[in-house]
């Protein structure tokens, strides 16, 4: 059996470990080489140049993210392609990167570091608190789910919108329709976005939902950029509709520098970097360890999604 894995994400050393643990496969670590592989440990974007159906041996690709909007699922249904995302790889570290947002806005750091700067004593002396506030995160998938728990050590009520209603640990309430996004949208204090991209996500926070929202309120967006009406946001922004908003996602990406985001004080920004963590590649090497053994010896994969 001949497996590709992508050495660049998983690391050299991590990838000799496994060559070393499963002696009978043939790993193969160049791109080209991966034409002929079984299994496939890639990135979403691996194929969006190729044809999947030029990968005639190919049986189990193994996404080495969360988010699999940029790979071609519906070919991989048609040709009987099992795919698995890393849905709980990197959900700690994004959900310490949302609080690391809210803070950074809620006690004005910017403010602080500039004030650092030219040695200025400018005390604010009313900034916002997180806790008992109302929380409402969008996507009650891993990220969500390690988000609701450290919120609510803060005594936050926390509101979750999904694709189903259920009952999950750490959600006051969970919706799933229309009314129900608007409902936690105008309510909450805090609107964490943790959604899928998918066509029924894509600019879900437009201009009308952004009108929603309290002029109180802060937006962050750890998910994809385009499930959110950019222009709309910078517009919000700006007229200081809303009070902020933490963006790690933006459409396109890199964010051209002649976006009005770069600029606002009210905005957080960072370069797609929420998942970034000395642990990322153990955490997808072990992923890959399991999900390895597991098709080899016939048993359920992890984190299937289709």
């Amino acid at each position: 059996m001949k497996v590709y894995i992508d050495k660049r994400i998983i690391g050299a050393e991590n990838v000799s470990c496994l060559m070393q643990d499963f002696s009978d496969i043939k790993f193969v670590t160049e791109p080209g080489e991966a034409l002929e592989a079984e299994i496939c440990f890639v990135m979403p974007n691996f194929f969006t140049h190729q044809n999947l159906n030029d990968y005639t041996k190919l049986k189990f690709v193994q996404l080495l993210m969360a988010g699999y909007d940029k790979f071609d699922i519906d070919t991989a249904n048609r040709l009987g392609i099992k795919v698995a995302n890393a849905q709980d790889i990197f959900s700690i570290t994004v959900a310490e990167d949302v609080f690391t947002k809210i803070f950074v806005l809620n006690r004005n750091a910017r403010h602080y570091l500039e004030s650092m700067k030219t040695r200025t004593w400018k005390p604010i002396r009313k900034e916002p608190e997180l806790t008992g506030s109302v929380v409402g995160i969008l996507g009650t998938g891993s990220i969500g789910k390690e988000l609701a728990k450290r919120f609510k050590s803060f005594s936050a009520t926390v509101y979750g919108y999904g694709r189903k209603i259920k009952d999950l640990p750490d959600f006051d309430r969970v919706f799933n329709d229309r009314k129900g996004l608007e409902f936690i949208v105008s309510n909450s204090d805090y609107v964490i976005l943790a959604l899928p991209l998918t066509e029924a996500t894509y600019h879900l926070v437009d201009e009308k939902l952004l009108g929603m929202m309290k002029s109180s309120a802060l937006l962050i967006n750890v998910a994809r950029g385009e499930i959110v009406d950019q222009d709309a946001l910078e517009q919000a922004l700006i007229e200081k509709r809303i009070r902020g908003a933490g963006i790690d996602v933006t459409t396109p990406e890199p964010l051209p520098s002649s976006s009005k985001l770069w600029e606002l004080e009210n905005v957080y920004l960072t370069p797609h970097n929420a998942s970034s963590s000395p642990h990322m590649q153990s955490r997808l090497t072990e992923l890959v360890r399991m999900n390895l053994n597991n098709y080899l010896q016939d048993k359920e994969i992890l984190y299937l999604i289709n």
